[in-house]
């Protein structure tokens, strides 16, 4: 019996130990980061491949929602006419700077017609310099058709932790908790790309749109580490 109770108390103060441990994780976990990134977004590249870029405005009530000034909104542009808008949130400390972009579109106005996941064509037939890329194949991305009016906007969005890309925004909150946990770095992006439908043409938008993400997709490893 006494030997029993030894291994009873052994049993509860390793449990106990257990708890507190998960206990400090969680609220490490949760805490309000104000630490200041030391990775600038804003260094990604305005011109690509053909593709010149033009800085789009954020407000300042726009950043505080972010809670992170390290966010930019690009007009990407080639001179045959395509166009597209990249939009990139990013932090290495503040998980809560990421959320699905659906909130902000119906706030503002704009109806969802459609979201579905969405496995971006032609990667697989790519070559890779960074093999994080391949690790990540097939990236799945969320895909948004929108409208505001008379006005059609086709989006592709997609979260980074890491080296792992998810088009989910729980998977996201679930690989920073878990990086978080074992003492890992849990940097956090929201990668946003969308093109305006002109004339009712939803195919050419959607293939302006996915020939820009297969360019900019390996880049993310090394602006957005």
């Amino acid at each position: 019996n006494f030997r029993m109770k030894i291994k009873d108390v052994k049993f509860y103060v390793i449990l106990g130990v257990l708890l507190a441990a998960c206990l400090v994780s969680w609220s490490h976990y949760f805490r309000v980061y104000t630490q200041k990134d030391t990775i600038n977004i804003h260094d990604f590249p305005g011109q690509i491949e053909g593709w010149s870029a033009e800085e789009l405005p954020i407000t300042d009530e726009e950043y505080a929602i972010l809670e992170t000034r390290n966010a930019f909104a690009r007009k990407y542009s080639t001179p045959d006419g395509k166009s597209i808008v990249l939009y990139i949130i990013y932090s290495q400390n503040n998980r809560k700077v990421s959320h699905p972009p659906e909130v902000c579109y119906t706030g503002g106005g704009v109806s969802v017609l459609s979201h579905k996941s969405f496995a971006v064509p032609g990667m697989e037939n790519l070559k890779f310099d960074d093999e994080r890329m391949a690790k990540n194949l097939p990236l799945i991305i969320n895909r948004l058709m929108l409208e505001q009016g008379k006005a059609q906007e086709v989006s592709f969005y997609w979260f980074k932790v890491g080296d792992k890309f998810t088009p989910s925004y729980w998977g996201q909150q679930f690989l920073i908790a878990l990086k978080t946990i074992v003492g890992q770095k849990a940097s956090s992006a929201m990668i946003r790309v969308s093109t305006a439908v002109n004339q009712g043409d939803i195919k050419k938008a959607e293939s302006n749109t996915i020939e820009f993400i297969r360019m900019i997709s390996p880049k993310l490893f090394r602006f957005l580490p």
